[in-house]
């Protein structure tokens, strides 16, 4: 799929409820921010979420920065 701008991302998302929930301005909190944006939509990760860094289990915490 290609870029797509902020007017088709806000009408498929309210069309076809593809993003729960949806927030229509961005939103910073820290360093995180999630949120519509001129072609984007900076998402959010449920607060169980964790990255797996590499091979040896490393856990990087986006939200410890």
């Amino acid at each position: 799929m290609s870029v797509q701008s902020d007017r088709w991302i806000r009408e498929q998302a309210f069309r076809h409820r593809s993003i729960e929930p949806f927030s229509e301005k961005q939103v910073y909190s820290g360093f995180i921010s999630h949120g519509l944006s001129s072609y984007g939509y900076d998402l959010r990760g449920s607060g169980e979420s964790k990255n797996f860094a590499n091979v040896n289990c490393a856990i990087i915490d986006p939200k410890a920065v």
